[in-house]
């Protein structure tokens, strides 16, 4: 028993209305649905078309699809983390941490030709906020591609989301300690640190969101 292609898009479109917004659960859930019903249709012919579709929709579980989403997002955002952290690592051990060593101790000198090393620190990290802008317009060029809405890309352009929330939150601690610092420009040296830290953290978050965008358009033939 094999579904018409009148009754395949009526089956991608009842999906889609449940908010399935990303084109490769879309595909997917459609694609199970479908096979579960020719199944059971195989089984028992005298069902109804929306009969057998109620019966492969319970296969899904008691929240449906929107359960499945929920959990596919906290799986592969999971995923990136781990794959963004391993590249991370990378940078944090020998012979690759000499550079991050050299870079933080770099910006740490430099903050000492300014009146004001922590003005110095806030500039730094405006800068890191400056070089993120083309992260956030990859993100708008590519939140969608042919018209359609993936959620590895989501999950991949969601690094760079939190981080001016990052930054409001080192320039409350350096007007926190601003006495403190100019007292012992020492404490300069961890948020050079932390700097750094934001530095790896941006090249490699840009990293792998541009890697995600080449495999959903290669898997899915996109232009």
């Amino acid at each position: 028993m094999k579904l018409t292609n009148q009754q395949i898009e009526y089956v991608s479109n009842y999906i889609k209305s449940f908010d399935i917004k990303y084109y490769e659960l879309q595909v997917e859930f459609t694609d199970h649905m479908v096979t579960s019903m020719e199944e059971i249709w195989e089984k028992d012919p005298e069902l109804t078309f929306h009969l057998v579709k109620h019966y492969a929709e319970n296969q899904f579980g008691r929240n449906g699809f929107k359960a499945i989403e929920e959990d596919r997002t906290q799986i592969l955002r999971k995923e990136f983390r781990k794959a963004q952290w391993k590249m991370i690592t990378e940078y944090l051990r020998f012979p690759k941490i000499i550079g991050s060593i050299f870079l933080a101790l770099f910006i740490f000198k430099v903050s000492f030709y300014f009146d004001e090393p922590d003005t110095f620190v806030k500039n730094a990290f405006g800068l890191l906020a400056i070089l993120s802008i083309p992260a956030f317009y990859s993100f708008y060029a590519n939140r969608k591609i042919n018209g359609k809405r993936f959620l590895e890309l989501n999950i991949s352009h969601s690094t760079f989301t939190g981080i001016f929330g990052f930054l409001f939150w080192i320039v409350f601690l350096l007007n926190t300690f601003k006495e403190s610092i100019q007292k012992n420009p020492i404490l300069i040296l961890p948020f050079c640190c932390v700097w750094v830290m934001g530095i790896l953290v941006l090249i490699t978050g840009i990293h792998l969101q541009r890697k995600t965008i080449v495999n959903v358009k290669k898997q899915y033939q996109l232009n």
